[in-house]
């Protein structure tokens, strides 16, 4: 996992003052390459000597948390899951208080430039992937955690029922 730092610039902002929703992508992406190159898989390195880039699958992308201008974030780049010929890359976008404002879950593949078809992900990612290992495992029980509080206050947690009529 590495962590990319930025601050919210004015000409990031929309009418309601807070980042918006595009340039989320943006700041993502920028990270995911920052991250990529301190990797070993920066575009130039792929392109002249794999001939191959990332192309992205799916994007989902879910905002937690507002941003405002002048706002400083971090974004934590890791890898969620590898298979032969497509991965997902996890990124979080972390306000200066430590809360989640963005959460983002990319599929990609990475194309061949002259063959023009999926090929093997590179040996530097599947290490990456390795490497994140405990990243992700500390991630899953975070989830876990999140999830069984989420269940505690909707009254599954007592019982398995609805939670109790304030009424009654």
């Amino acid at each position: 996992m590495r962590e990319f730092e930025t601050v919210i610039r004015p000409t990031q902002v929309d009418t309601f003052g807070h980042l918006n929703h595009a340039v989320y992508l943006e700041i993502f992406e920028w990270a995911r390459w920052e991250w990529a190159a301190a990797e070993g898989m920066g575009l130039d390195r792929l392109v002249a000597e794999e001939r191959t880039a990332p192309a992205v699958l799916h994007v989902d992308l879910s905002f937690l948390k507002e941003l405002r201008m002048h706002e400083a974030v971090r974004v934590r780049t890791w890898v969620q899951a590898l298979e032969s010929v497509k991965g997902v890359i996890g990124q979080e976008m972390v306000k200066a208080d430590g809360a989640v404002a963005a959460r983002l879950w990319l599929t990609f593949t990475m194309f061949h430039l002259d063959r023009r078809r999926a090929v093997a992900l590179p040996a530097a990612l599947r290490a990456s992937f390795e490497a994140d290992g405990p990243y992700r495992a500390e991630r899953a029980a975070e989830e876990a955690a999140r999830e069984a509080r989420r269940q505690a206050a909707l009254g599954r947690g007592r019982g398995g029922g609805p939670p109790p009529d304030p009424e009654g």
